[in-house]
């Protein structure tokens, strides 16, 4: 195989934008499976922590009464998708 496929996930945005690797492999299909996993967790994750929110004119919160939850809201916001790129060796 020639190829490889460079698992990685965004967080932030503009000023503090950065990707992470996760893991690289040698199999697409590897690779295509742990993406599906992770971006089915991350909404299902992200949709229930919706339920903390408070919607304000221009932005979301979270709600005063669910701040014990705010490190995990915040940091699931601030989490794109995962994706994959693919690489050819030389």
């Amino acid at each position: 195989m020639n190829k490889l496929y460079i698992v990685r996930y965004s967080r932030g945005d503009h000023a503090d934008f950065r990707e992470t690797d996760v893991f690289v492999t040698d199999k697409k299909a590897t690779a295509t499976r742990y993406v599906t996993k992770f971006n089915k967790l991350l909404k299902k994750w992200k949709e229930h922590y919706k339920q903390y929110e408070s919607s304000g004119s221009w932005d979301s919160w979270i709600k005063d009464e669910y701040l014990r939850y705010f490190d995990r809201w915040h940091s699931l916001g601030q989490m794109g998708e995962c994706y994959y790129n693919e690489i050819e060796k030389r």
